[in-house]
């Protein structure tokens, strides 16, 4: 655990936060969202901050993660978080129709993904689109879920990949001596 969950998390005065017996409640103007706890780690609040404590030394792990997942559910239900990617290939686009995202990527037919509840998709142009949500766990493995369906290769370099994703591209082959 970093010595970042020894400090308090800030939150606005638009989020109200719940603490129940296994979980934690955080609702803002953006959504809410529900974090499970750990039976080793106390949380309290006070005006405008939480305050994540473990009962003893052995649960500093739980209490770090307990710690990062409030914090990101609380700026999740106030600024929200948004992911791009970038599809990278001749021919090869998107299309964002509600909550449906057509993708041509190569394949003999369009690929329809179909958004979950609580992720919105807006287009920029053909080649990149952007995922927004509340939950930043979701989010994550929506843009994972997308990029499954068509990986970068090695060589060229094209697939679907996040904006701003180091790839490192593979020499070939060259040829005998």
């Amino acid at each position: 655990m970093s010595r970042l969950a020894s400090k308090p998390i800030p939150f606005e005065s638009a989020v109200t936060i719940e603490i129940g017996n296994d979980k934690v409640r955080v609702k803002g103007p953006k959504g809410e969202l529900s974090v499970p706890l750990h039976a080793g780690v106390d949380v309290s609040t006070e005006p405008g901050q939480i305050w994540v404590k473990r009962q003893e030394e052995r649960y500093r792990a739980a209490q770090g993660l307990i710690w990062s997942l409030i914090r990101n559910a609380v700026t999740g239900v106030t600024q929200g978080f948004s992911q791009k990617l970038e599809i990278v290939g001749k021919g090869w686009r998107s299309q964002v129709k509600g909550n449906v995202v057509n993708l041509q990527v190569g394949h003999s037919h369009p690929v329809n993904f179909e958004l979950p509840e609580g992720i919105t998709a807006s287009q920029e142009n053909p080649g990149s689109f952007t995922l927004h949500s509340h939950d930043k766990q979701l989010l994550g493995q929506v843009c994972a879920n997308i990029q499954k369906l068509r990986p970068v290769e090695p060589y060229k370099l094209k697939g679907i990949r996040l904006e701003g994703q180091y790839l490192r591209q593979k020499v070939r082959k060259t040829a005998g001596v």
